[in-house]
């Protein structure tokens, strides 16, 4: 069982699926669960798959001053918005990872310093950025394969990414991390990068412990995260997967329903 922290701790957020409602958006019962986090000492982290380009509208509902890991751990920035560290694929990644993808016949996408890149437009990808405004911009395979890459996404059908999982284990060499973020989205970071190694960056950075520290999340690109720190809770959303692999671990209801906000004054505030 957690206890009410006395000091100042550290709690993680993912977004989608757990910080975010079925929406996308932040409830005013979530900010408001936040916000007092914040005025009682508590340090607050943001760590998503998302885009620092596409969470500044929710730093800014949240007040800002939080720091954040992006891109799965490939970009870190302090509460000020500033770049701590970042990590790009080695374009020989690309060239055998795209083409693989596009055999395959599910969407491309990457992360750049600044962009999201396509190589095809996908009306279903852009719903979840509506709040944010940060949509993609489609540009040829050929110039894909040149352009260096935060992450590599491919969104499709479970079965086919599983299928493109298989093959891009059985043709690479170059070391990289791969994840599911959901069950449609197949991430390709550098290796040594995740959510749980980029925390444990930004706390060095911030001379801040992990002891006491708590992180929700609901899916597979949570699992390091959930590793490092003292108390993982898992959202009720996650698949029965993952709440396999932290059978110990705390339970949040669903992210429809608040589960955030609700384990926060239920339990910590």
């Amino acid at each position: 069982m957690f206890e009410k922290p006395q000091t100042p701790s550290t709690f993680v957020f993912d977004m989608d699926g757990t910080l975010l409602n079925e929406h996308h958006e932040l409830s005013p019962l979530t900010i408001r669960a936040l916000n007092e986090l914040r005025e009682r000492g508590h340090h607050l982290v943001i760590a998503t798959g998302r885009h620092f380009m596409d969470i500044r509208a929710y730093l800014k509902q949240l007040g800002g001053g939080i720091a954040t890991i992006t891109c799965n751990g490939a970009m870190i920035h302090n509460g000020a918005g500033e770049l701590i560290q970042r990590a790009c694929l080695p374009l020989a990644v690309n060239e055998i990872l795209l083409p693989l993808g596009e055999k395959c016949g599910v969407h491309l996408n990457m992360y750049t310093d600044s962009e999201w890149l396509v190589n095809a437009p996908c009306e279903s990808m852009l719903d979840a950025h509506a709040q944010s405004q940060f949509f993609y911009r489609q540009i040829a395979l050929q110039e894909m394969l040149a352009t260096p890459a935060l992450k590599i996404l491919f969104y499709g059908e479970n079965a086919m990414l599983q299928q493109l999982k298989t093959q891009i284990l059985a043709a690479l060499t170059l070391p990289i991390h791969l994840t599911f973020s959901d069950e449609y989205y197949l991430e390709a970071m550098p290796q040594a990068i995740s959510k749980g190694h980029a925390l444990r960056t930004l706390m060095e950075h911030l001379q801040r412990p992990l002891a006491n520290s708590m992180a929700f999340g609901d899916g597979f690109n949570d699992v390091e995260m959930f590793q490092t720190v003292a108390h993982p809770i898992v959202m009720d959303n996650a698949s029965e997967k993952l709440k396999q692999l932290f059978p110990t671990a705390q339970r949040a209801q669903a992210h429809h329903k608040d589960g955030v906000a609700t384990y926060l004054y239920e339990r910590v505030l």
